[in-house]
């Protein structure tokens, strides 16, 4: 798997290397992610991510915390970061991915982690991913029915992680979900997933991310509000503690403390039409593109 330019990954390393005004990236570095952009770009998702997220600023940092090599901070004002130390090691096709998974996180953008903004941002991936395959079904194509192959045999622990209990007193023994950790890999998995059982991949996401605390379901903050919208109008600061009562049930305090915050704001309107009922005509799409990544590739 071909790796970042060495020069790219030594002008990574110099701190005080030449940047674009453009972008604040290393001038190498730029045109490194220029040419993986162009290379994805095969792929009529991934043109259409990068129109919509050619807004973003662009930031390279040295050591960025994050799960990957690429990832997005900001939240609703969001920008996509490029880890300097991790970057040069990082194969090409894991690349493309997390530069295309990030752009869909930069495109849903919210101000709080949102369950379903990650499943429609992994979803728009794998249509990339398999759109991709279809149009380079030697090399892209292929290692990407490899990755899904072997995600097939790691899939137990998945699938038992979704069987519920046969009776509501029976013990769980529920098992501890986490994502591979090469972005092919995850690719390879989910794929094999939502190829079987969607709502596995979705469950998959949703078990297998490392949420920070008030992150939040849209359909429970929208719930929420249809149930006890005057109620959290009347709140005059967020709740602190455990729970927060609202008409006297009891409610876990960051779900409330999240609809608090985006009370009036018009986000939660904006979150719903951003996802373009992904789940349902959006699914469908990746499904014909699936279809036709198997026949390019034959397997």
């Amino acid at each position: 798997m071909r790796r970042l330019s060495a020069l790219a990954a030594l002008l990574l390393a110099l701190p005080g290397a030449a940047r674009s005004p453009e972008t604040g990236l290393n001038v190498k570095t730029e045109k490194e992610v220029s040419r993986l952009q162009a290379q994805a770009s095969a792929s009529p998702a991934a043109r259409r991510l990068f129109a919509a997220t050619r807004w973003v600023p662009l930031r390279e940092v040295s050591g960025s915390g994050l799960p990957d090599p690429i990832g997005v901070r900001g939240g609703g004002r969001p920008e996509i970061v490029f880890d300097a130390l991790r970057l040069p090691d990082t194969g090409e096709t894991d690349a493309e991915l997390l530069l295309v998974l990030n752009s869909a996180r930069a495109m849903i953008a919210f101000p709080v982690p949102i369950v379903e903004a990650e499943q429609a941002a992994w979803q728009k991936t794998l249509l990339f991913a398999a759109e991709r395959g279809a149009e380079d079904p030697a090399v892209f194509g292929a290692r990407l029915a490899k990755a899904a192959r072997e995600a097939g045999a790691r899939s137990e622990a998945l699938e038992r992680s979704t069987l519920p209990p046969r009776t509501p007193w029976e013990p769980s023994e529920t098992a501890v979900l986490r994502l591979p950790d090469g972005a092919l890999a995850r690719a390879g998995l989910l794929l094999h997933l939502i190829e079987t059982d969607p709502q596995r991949f979705y469950w998959a996401i949703e078990a297998g991310t490392a949420w920070p605390r008030g992150a939040a379901r849209l359909s429970e903050i929208e719930d929420l509000y249809a149930l006890r919208a005057k109620d959290i109008a009347a709140l005059e600061a967020p709740p602190e503690g455990p729970y927060a009562i609202l008409g006297g049930r009891r409610y876990p305090s960051p779900l409330v403390r999240t609809a608090f915050l985006l009370r009036g704001s018009g986000e939660i309107e904006r979150l719903r039409e951003s996802l373009e009922a992904y789940d349902t005509v959006g699914l469908a799409g990746v499904r014909v593109a699936i279809n036709r990544w198997r026949r390019a590739v034959g397997k």
